[in-house]
């Protein structure tokens, strides 16, 4: 079965509510995601060099579903289903959303020859 991850860029909109947002997106919004289709497992991180990279925060979905856009849009489902129940932060800011697929090793022969150059690119 197909392993994917989606990835949630985010930033809070309020430096002010920084706390607040972490204690609503760890404690509140994970959960009422956590039944979505395929979901395996979700984590957070935080940038720490927020001046590089789309966001402060990146939050990770992985899946395993025969039907990894079909997963990502139950999802998607819950989550919007949180506005209309007074469970979604107001000063959440989405930096971009990505779904890949796993690379699945076993479709690739290794290679029987390594000859790349030894010097560096550009040195």
């Amino acid at each position: 079965m197909p392993r994917g991850a989606f990835f949630a860029f985010t930033n809070c909109a309020d430096p002010k509510r920084d706390e607040e947002y972490n204690r609503w997106y760890s404690h509140t919004h994970l959960a009422d995601l956590s039944g979505a289709q395929g979901l395996v497992s979700a984590r957070r991180f935080f940038n720490v060099r927020p001046g590089d990279g789309p966001s402060q925060y990146l939050a990770l979905y992985e899946f395993e579903s025969a039907d990894l856009q079909a997963s990502v849009d139950d999802l998607s489902r819950l989550a919007v289903n949180t506005f209309s129940q007074g469970r979604h932060i107001d000063c959440l800011e989405v930096g971009g959303l990505y779904l890949f697929q796993e690379v699945d090793a076993a479709r690739y022969k290794p290679l029987e020859r390594l000859d790349y150059p030894r010097d560096l690119p550009g040195a």
